[in-house]
């Protein structure tokens, strides 16, 4: 009876303190993601006119199958490569008084910080080499689709809003409503960037989120304590 007495006092010590390893594990890998993003955020932008390249291809495409010809291309600016300058052949009239073709830029990295995010939760994980690789080449191709998409609906705008009635017009014209501009727009700018990354990287590391949750996927409690890496 004794040694019984002895054994749940020392199970129930391990039982209270499991949660504070969890919680101390936890926030070790929030700590490595946070650092293992900052060195993301170092390569995504110094190799931002890289991956950027098929951000634009893309979108050219698609703009100028919705403008038509009064839309002439994207190309990559000349004093900042990362970013992106929208050519048209409508004349607009600029504060100086010149007038010519209508260009402006566009910055794709506001849609596509969510690679740096997610290169750091994805280091900071304790899987194989392998799946890392695997989960980025996913998480790039999703992130350059959400930029791709707000470099499309950014354009949009700028041409429904903010360069006078002849621009408006070429939008018009193309059978896009304002409203669905706007809706299109906030959702590239604030919803997506931030959403998809960490909503791909619950997905394919669903196991740590049991682990560190305590929850499974048949809604069952996790009562072993075992480690999943």
């Amino acid at each position: 009876m004794a040694a019984n007495v002895q054994e749940r006092k020392v199970l129930g010590k391990l039982m209270s303190a499991r949660p504070d390893n969890q919680d101390l594990r936890l926030s070790e890998m929030l700590i490595l993601a946070f650092l293992w993003m900052i060195f993301g955020f170092m390569l995504w932008y110094y190799l931002s006119a890289f991956h950027g390249t098929p951000v634009r291809l893309i979108a050219n495409e698609i703009l100028s199958g919705l403008l038509g010809n009064d839309f002439l291309n994207i190309i990559p600016n000349p004093d900042y490569h990362y970013l992106f300058q929208v050519q048209t052949r409508i004349p607009f009239e600029f504060p100086d008084g010149s007038r010519e073709a209508l260009g402006f830029i566009v910055n794709p990295l506001i849609f596509g910080f969510g690679l740096p995010l997610l290169f750091g939760l994805v280091m900071a994980s304790g899987v194989s080499w392998l799946r890392k690789l695997w989960v980025l080449l996913v998480g790039y191709i999703c992130i350059m689709l959400v930029q791709v998409w707000g470099v499309v609906w950014q354009t949009l705008k700028m041409l429904a809003f903010n360069f006078g009635p002849d621009a408006r017009q070429m939008v018009t014209d193309s059978g896009i409503s304002e409203e669905m501009i706007a809706l299109c727009y906030q959702l590239g700018v604030l919803i997506f960037p931030p959403l998809v990354p960490v909503v791909l990287w619950v997905l394919t590391n669903w196991a740590l989120v049991e682990q560190f949750t305590g929850w499974q996927k048949n809604g069952v409690s996790r009562k072993g304590g075992t480690d999943i890496t």
